[in-house]
């Protein structure tokens, strides 16, 4: 069975799972009465101003069911596991993007932080549109986005912790309005579609702030998310979003 829900009157390792939707499941004759799985999510501050999505996943057990008058489930009392997974999770919603959305876009490999003007003119410059790695959008969320690039971009000779740079200037935006400029960082890799190409997961780190009108390039903090893009995502239909909390 599998429960969708809301956790209320958390106590340590213990809480109460709300039941929200109900579904019954193929028996698996290796589960233990009484126990199972769960996935939940929080939103953790990780740093002033900025607060990011985390979801715990592990095993528990049901130590209270209670029924209502119709006989329906209405909650659980739960122990947890002490041993869990956790993970970030991406802020708001995933795009299935494709070249129709595109006014620009670009990937590359940023050896050093680019700290002012001239920095960022000379990793461009190393790229004429013969040269630049061809790389296409999957799909892409305030927090980060899914590429498929070619494999020396995936990954890089130099180490695995490599810095990208990448460009986005949606086609909803007017011309004169800046593209958006992030520092990221490679995250995992996604389901390869593009025969030519690796799927890559980046996360984005930094972006680069076009109101700060001074030679030194000022890079604001969005590894919670990048308000200015979630803006403009909000114009386009997005996947199915995680379930907030389950048990």
């Amino acid at each position: 069975m599998k429960l969708d829900g809301l956790l209320r009157e958390v106590n340590g390792r213990e809480a109460q799972l709300f039941v929200r939707n109900m579904a019954m499941q193929p028996l698996n004759p290796k589960a233990d009465l009484g126990s199972g799985t769960y996935y939940f999510s929080v939103k953790r501050q990780i740093a002033e101003g900025v607060v990011a999505r985390v979801g715990v996943y592990g095993t528990g057990n049901i130590l209270e069911t209670v029924m209502g008058p119709g006989g329906e489930l209405v909650y659980l009392s739960l122990r947890f596991s002490r041993h869990v997974t956790v993970r970030q999770l991406r802020n708001g919603k995933r795009i299935p993007w494709c070249d129709d959305y595109n006014r620009m876009s670009s990937v590359l490999l940023a050896p050093e932080r680019p700290a002012t003007c001239n920095d960022l003119r000379t990793i461009l410059g190393a790229y004429s549109k013969e040269t630049a790695p061809h790389t296409r959008i999957i799909d892409i969320s305030e927090g980060g986005a899914c590429v498929c690039m070619p494999e020396e971009l995936a990954v890089p000779s130099f180490g695995g912790d490599a810095t990208y740079l990448f460009f986005l200037h949606p086609s909803i935006l007017p011309a004169t309005v800046p593209p958006y400029v992030f520092l990221a960082k490679r995250a995992g890799f996604g389901k390869t579609v593009d025969t030519e190409g690796i799927a890559v997961r980046l996360r984005f780190q930094e972006e680069l702030d076009w109101n700060a009108r001074r030679t030194r390039l000022h890079w604001i903090n969005v590894k919670g998310g990048s308000p200015r893009l979630r803006q403009c995502l909000l114009h386009y239909p997005d996947h199915v979003q995680d379930s907030e909390k389950s048990a």
